[in-house]
């Protein structure tokens, strides 16, 4: 399972605490992160326990780092508990938009893996993922992906104060996901439910909805005040008008009279 997402498994030695640094590398854009949010990022797998051993998978994309350094426990959640043979996935948190999930991966992801007892896996507790136990990771056996996929973008909140760049990768994600339901409602993903399809139905046009803000949210960003004036014209105009300000204030009343009774002249 995922076999087509991860790489081939890599065995590390761990120490007593150590700790895994995921990280999405500086040339990568955050349209890529689109690719990787349909699969698990990471698998580990605890092969050895005298010495404490695991067995990492990642997406190819991802680089992963080492440290022997202790991690405090203070902002970790939870700790993750594996015994011999056991093993944990990591996914981003349903619902996350693409640019968080972009800019947790760009910080990156710490892990630490602490080996005591029994081997622990624990995540930052504000983190945008999280842990799922191989024998509990079910992701792959709910209703179709497409269908999660399209109700995660729709339960999501508006964000007003996204970049041109995060708009972007929105309505692509937006677009891909529309692409997936047509797809899903001609048969071409496998034989599907009546009930399965009257949802992607309903999804399909409320998708449409907030493709259509994000649209205008995005074109506005670059459309001109007047096809007379440049696209910066009214940041132009703000500028100016501050400068007035402070002419006004700095200039004798007579200067200002003066100046009056040019203006005047021009009407």
């Amino acid at each position: 399972m995922h076999h087509q997402y991860l790489n081939e498994p890599m065995i590390l030695d761990v120490a007593q605490t150590s700790s895994l640094i995921i990280t999405l590398p500086s040339n990568m854009s955050d349209f890529i992160v689109l690719e990787t949010m349909g699969a698990p990022l990471l698998e580990l797998i605890v092969v050895s326990q005298t010495p404490p051993q695991i067995a990492v998978r990642l997406q190819p994309i991802l680089g992963l780092k080492l440290n022997t350094t202790s991690v405090a426990d203070a902002g970790l959640s939870a700790p993750v508990s594996r015994c011999l043979g056991q093993g944990v996935r990591l996914y981003h948190r349903m619902g996350t938009a693409p640019k968080f999930v972009a800019q947790e991966l760009r910080a990156g992801i710490l892990i630490k893996v602490d080996v005591r007892e029994s081997v622990t896996f624990s995540l930052q507790s504000a983190s945008k993922f999280e842990f799922v136990t191989l024998e509990s990771d079910v992701r792959g056996l709910h209703e179709p992906r497409v269908l999660m996929m399209a109700k995660a973008i729709l339960a999501r909140e508006y964000d007003y104060g996204a970049t041109s760049e995060s708009l972007a990768v929105y309505l692509t994600e937006i677009e891909q996901i529309r692409l997936e339901l047509q797809a899903f409602l001609r048969g071409e993903l496998g034989q599907y439910h009546t009930g399965l399809a009257e949802e992607a139905v309903r999804l399909d046009p409320l998708l449409q909805q907030k493709r259509q803000w994000l649209f205008r949210t995005y074109t506005h960003m670059f459309e001109r005040p007047s096809f007379s004036r440049a696209a910066n014209d009214s940041q132009n105009i703000d500028k100016a008008l501050r400068k007035l300000e402070c002419f006004e204030l700095l200039a004798s009343p007579e200067l200002l009279q003066m100046v009056e009774r040019l203006m005047e002249d021009e009407i």
